[in-house]
């Protein structure tokens, strides 16, 4: 039987010996596109106070928060995660797990996550009494969804997964990569997420899914205009579903 802390060493692995390469990976890819342009972003007009970026990774929510003029900490179980963040975003960084928060109750406003809780699938209750506990006001999520994208985008998807299997097969065969995806990591039900929010007094007062735009390494979205790439990001919101979800829940 596997013990119950290997999940949590596997994390720090992965964030301890791809550190630079995440953050190299998330400007590639639609991803810092959809903080940059509605998640993050919209989350600091709709709040005020002291935000926390639980799992920050490399600061990714953190820095479009400070963008908007928000005052953040941040927090990961990664020490060199947290050294990116730190050195990227300019604010407190605390080495953490997430499981365990070193604060006192209700010392947030509110407590934002993108991309942390589908790597803690077996401990989801214990991440939500902790946000729960923490936060005053309010929880913005982002995850990825179990509820899968129409068909069309299915399609592509499946095109650009042969795509990588081609050049990892090919371009990439005799190079070192650091970062992985985590062997515990896996889309999330949006409706089990409501309901641990509920669970710890919150309502859900937003749920609404988009699609992670595709793209086919090795050319990165950056290289195509700005407006195009705003307008692509726009055009992946769905109302009933999608790879991702977003969730704002706020304190009853």
């Amino acid at each position: 039987m596997r013990n119950s802390f290997e999940p949590r060493q596997h994390e720090m692995a992965l964030g301890e010996t791809g550190a630079e390469d995440y953050e190299k990976g998330i400007h590639v890819t639609g991803w810092a596109l959809v903080h940059k342009y509605f998640v993050s972003a919209r989350w600091g007009r709709k709040f005020h106070g002291l935000f926390l970026d639980y799992g920050c990774g490399t600061g990714l929510v953190a820095r479009n928060l400070v963008g908007v003029g928000r005052k953040v900490v941040a927090t990961d179980i990664s020490k060199n995660m947290c050294r990116i963040a730190r050195d990227v975003c300019g604010v407190e960084v605390i080495v953490a797990d997430c499981l365990n928060l070193p604060f006192k109750d209700h010392a947030f406003s509110v407590i934002c996550v993108s991309g942390v809780l589908h790597h803690l699938r077996q401990q989801l209750e214990s991440a939500f009494f902790e946000m729960g506990r923490c936060a005053r006001r309010g929880i913005c999520i982002v995850e990825p969804s179990a509820t899968p994208p129409h068909l069309i985008l299915r399609l592509l998807f499946f095109f650009h997964r042969a795509y990588e299997w081609l050049l990892y097969r090919t371009v990439y065969k005799h190079m070192r990569r650091k970062y992985t995806y985590s062997i515990f990591e896996g889309p999330l039900d949006p409706e089990k997420l409501r309901e641990l929010c509920e669970k710890q007094g919150f309502q859900v007062s937003e749920l609404r899914f988009f699609n992670q735009i595709p793209y086919f390494p090795p050319f990165p979205m950056t290289l195509l205009p700005e407006r195009l790439r705003k307008h692509l990001v726009r055009s992946m919101f769905s109302p009933t579903r999608g790879t991702d979800v977003e969730i704002i829940a706020k304190r009853c």
